[in-house]
């Protein structure tokens, strides 16, 4: 790694020297405005935070709301060294922390931070989307949390507790939320103590929102079988619209017809969402406690879709830019689809946590799960940035999952404490769905059974040595095994063979005639009788890993600790489609069949990868000083990668096609197709390195300051030799689609070994204050502000930058993302008997346009971007 690691591991020191100075000093002051101890429960057992040895920010209910913290999505700038982003075509968040993530969210891959609810795991990151509200806090770890948290959780796991029932108490809360875009929120929890050792406690929260985009309908797109305009609300433009890059490239387009502007209501970007949670907490004798939980969340919002860059295309030199694509004053937030966005995404969920101290050292804990989240979708995938028009649709989706995990631990106040225990998670997935490129192609997705069935033992011991070292030895044997039965990708495309200027069927595709085209139902593509299988995806592997934890931690003093510790992690590989190469005719591109009337298979591609590896070695810090009204806490770590999964598009093979110009004529030629697939990778090694500082304190009685510092650094640090693929065309200046994805033209490979890690900036910092104005009637008025800072970073694992082209300047092309600045403020009222309050808030006020992912597949880097600049007042209730 060239990474200066002497001036690091000084810098390491110091930040522990820091914490050993503030040590030494033994303050005489006697206040009483010290900051609230915080429980946490990362040890699998309740402790103070700052007496936990391990990486942990934690965030109450109360400082979630504040931030506008509504889910997982929201949480990006408030952990160190986690960006948060979000794949539309899979209704997903994509999680990266300390620069590793998993941006394959499909029913293929995992993510790379474990999730958890109420410290039970979530395979699916869609579970992440609304789980935010009537919680105890959100725990996020950092470093591999392997030995105790299991599956996918190499670099670090979030846990989001559920407020539990009180038992003695009567309570209720009702909030509202009024917002800009026609936001409405509507949220509320009722706590009925229904015998003296059984509560119940019911919360929920249903929120709508108009989406912030400026959407347009375009039917000069080919397929426009969705464009209604009456039905879909939308308005006609002025006579005078300018047209777009779109209409004036395709030859197929009316010059008659206009863009229509979306009603903001239902297009992407909007927000329409509820969820209800319903928990019993039973404790028949102080030994025994029973806490379960039914939680149901409904997503009927229009989905999220990709946008142009359009700092990054003003650049091109072609002229071709986000207004020649879509009119005077296109930004970020402008996009005309010919597809609308759908999305109807519900997961019901039940989750157990049983609890008995059987003895005065021993206690039982078993922990179960069971979720179901079942999914449909519809969603534009060019966006009309390509004229291929393509759109993507899971038809349906059910994922079911459950699991069991059985602990012994001790309690008490021994040197010994330890905990061991069983896991067992199983996953079944049942999907269909399909990709349409309406000009050539359809790829038909049919996976009725893919599972997972994960098993694990697992133990770990803290023994005190002295009074002050403690020393900590965790292991974790797993077991996973991932199947795929009966499961296939089936193809529908043109017969090319046919001439183009006959009318009717080419294959399952009308031919090269919009009109034909567009008297297809919406439905047409959904029926899979249309399609021929392509692949069969058969397939079974297990792979079994044994991680490791061992720690050292020594109380300085009674208020500052050290620690140290090195672990493993583990990230199971994963299945790929078995896909199959046909062979074919080279002087009529058609398929050769055998005497039984099957394809003759030339080659056969597994898809599979292996598993991810990695040792992570960390130092840190934690203290509390000033007589409790400032808490600091230190981490350097270094982590080390094996064969980390890095995902992306690729060509598997190509194939032979009959040569169509661009108005649907055949030109007799037989030319060569890539197929691409979305696939996924094992990297040789990588290695990162970095630092994180958090401090929380109370200056005054009245004031808080809290916050972070971060630096790291990333590196890919073995060969990692690749095809290119991000914007091939406009980077090599090759006029044709599948010549830039051609295996076998070698000027198209690149080595890897080097690039930064997305999402990774060097430097970052965040920092939030809050002052309590009390007044003299009893009421009091608290303002707030936060802001956060980042550092330059890549988008993805390319680093277009990092290498030289054939194209002179790569900045319209790229994947860099620039430094930013986020700044959220707020104002509340509390009134004197804390009964009500009401609060005005605005969300990133410096209206700072943030990507957060880049497709770099068509000339044009698009990705998802921030909310701009949001506004509105929050009233809660209290009764």
């Amino acid at each position: 790694m060239r990474i200066k690691k002497p001036l690091t591991i000084a810098i390491a020191m110091a930040n522990v020297a820091v914490v050993s100075a503030w040590a030494q000093e033994d303050s005489q002051q006697d206040e009483d405005w010290a900051l609230e101890e915080v429980t946490v429960t990362a040890t699998k057992r309740e402790t103070n935070l700052m007496e936990t040895p391990v990486a942990i920010s934690a965030f109450t209910q109360e400082e979630l709301d504040r931030q506008g913290i509504k889910n997982i999505k929201d949480l990006g700038n408030t952990i160190p060294n986690v960006d948060i982003g979000y794949d539309a075509s899979q209704s997903s968040p994509v999680i990266s922390m300390r620069g590793v993530r998993s941006t394959n969210t499909s029913e293929l891959g995992d993510p790379a931070v474990g999730l958890h609810f109420d410290g039970i795991y979530s395979s699916r990151p869609q579970s992440a989307m609304a789980m935010m509200f009537d919680s105890e806090r959100v725990e996020a770890m950092r470093g591999p949390q392997g030995t105790l948290y299991g599956r996918n959780s190499t670099v670090g796991a979030i846990n989001v507790i559920s407020k539990k029932p009180v038992i003695d108490e009567f309570e209720g809360t009702i909030g509202v939320e009024l917002g800009r875009w026609n936001q409405e929120l509507v949220k509320g929890v009722i706590n009925i103590p229904v015998s003296d050792t059984f509560a119940l406690r019911a919360s929920f929260m249903d929120e709508t929102r108009d989406s912030y985009l400026t959407g347009y309908y375009d039917a000069n797109q080919y397929d426009n079988r969705y464009i209604d305009a009456d039905s879909l609300g939308a308005t006609a433009l002025s006579d005078d619209a300018e047209r777009t890059f779109t209409q004036n490239g395709n030859w197929w387009a009316s010059e008659d017809v206009s863009l229509v502007r979306a009603d903001a209501e239902d297009f992407y970007g909007n927000v329409d969402q509820q969820a209800v949670r319903i928990g019993a907490l039973w404790e028949p004798t102080e030994d025994i406690s029973w806490y379960a939980v039914v939680e149901h969340y409904q997503d009927s919002s229009a989905g999220g879709i990709n946008t142009i860059d359009c700092d990054k295309a003003e650049q091109r030199t072609d002229g071709v830019n986000c207004e020649t694509y879509y009119g005077s004053g296109a930004d970020e937030y402008t996009v005309a689809v010919n597809v609308p966005g759908k999305l109807d995404l519900s997961m019901d969920s039940f989750r157990s946590n049983f609890r008995w101290d059987f003895s005065d050292s021993m206690a039982f804990v078993y922990n179960t799960g069971y979720a179901v989240q079942n999914r449909s979708n519809l969603i534009d995938v060019d966006a009309g940035r390509n004229t291929w028009d393509m759109s993507m649709s899971i038809t349906d989706a059910e994922n079911v999952s459950y699991s069991h995990e059985l602990q012994l631990q001790s309690t008490g106040d021994g040197p010994l404490q330890w905990i061991t225990g069983l896991f067992y998670f199983h996953e079944t997935t049942d999907l269909n769905g399909y990709f349409l490129a309406s000009l050539d192609n359809a790829t038909f997705w049919k996976q009725p059974e893919r599972t997972v069935e994960a098993s694990a033992v697992f133990a770990q011991a803290t023994y005190s040595l002295t009074d002050t070292l403690h020393l900590t030895l965790g292991g974790r044997y797993t077991e996973d095994q991932k199947s795929d039965e009966g499961g296939n990708n089936l193809t529908c495309t043109r017969d090319r063979s046919i001439n183009t200027d006959e009318t009717g069927e080419y294959g399952c595709f009308p031919a090269y005639d919009q009109a034909l085209f567009n008297e297809l139902s919406t439905g047409y593509f959904t029926d899979n009788s249309i399609y021929t299988v392509n692949t069969y995806n058969d397939t079974s592997r297990t792979w079994s890993h044994a991680d490791y934890r061992i720690g050292l931690d020594y109380d300085l003093t009674d208020e500052v600790m050290l620690y140290s510790y090195v672990a493993s992690g583990f990230k199971s590989g994963g299945l790929g489609d078995v896909i199959y190469q046909f062979e074919q005719d080279p002087n009529t591109a058609e398929d050769i069949y055998d005497e039984d009337g099957n394809r003759v298979v030339a080659a056969t591609f597994d898809t599979n990868y292996d598993e991810e590896t990695v040792v992570t070695w960390e130092l840190g810090a934690k203290g509390t000083f000033l007589d409790g009204r400032l808490n600091l806490a230190s981490t350097f770590f270094f982590s080390k990668y094996k064969d980390m999964q890095l995902a992306a598009p690729d060509t598997a093979y190509t194939f032979l096609v009959r040569e169509v110009d661009d108005e649907g004529v055949l030109t007799g030629n037989i030319v060569s197709e890539p197929a691409v697939i979305y696939l996924t990778k094992n990297a040789a090694g990588s290695e990162i390195m970095g630092l994180e500082f958090e401090f929380d304190w109370a200056p005054y009685p009245n004031g808080r300051v809290s916050g972070f510092a971060t630096w790291m650094q990333t590196e890919i640090t073995s060969d990692f030799e690749n095809r290119w693929n991000f914007n091939n065309q406009a980077l090599f200046e090759l006029d044709d689609w599948a010549a830039a994805h051609d295996n076998s033209n070698d000027e198209l490979y690149r080595n890897l070994k080097g690039n930064e890690l997305p999402a990774s900036p060097e430097f970052s910092f965040t920092i939030n204050y809050d002052h309590t104005f009390e007044l003299a009637h009893g009421g009091a008025i608290i303002p707030f502000i936060g802001i956060h800072w980042e550092d330059e970073s890549y988008l993805t694992y390319w680093n277009v930058d990092k290498h030289d082209f054939p194209a002179d300047d790569t900045s319209a092309f790229d994947d860099s993302r620039d430094a930013f600045w986020m700044v959220n403020a707020s104002v509340k009222y509390v009134s004197p008997d804390d009964q009500w309050n009401v609060e005005a808030y605005g969300n990133n006020l410096t209206d700072e346009v943030i990507p957060y992912y880049a497709d770099g597949s068509d000339g044009l880097v698009s990705g998802p971007f921030s909310a701009p600049t949001s506004y509105g007042v929050r009233f809660n209730y209290n009764f």
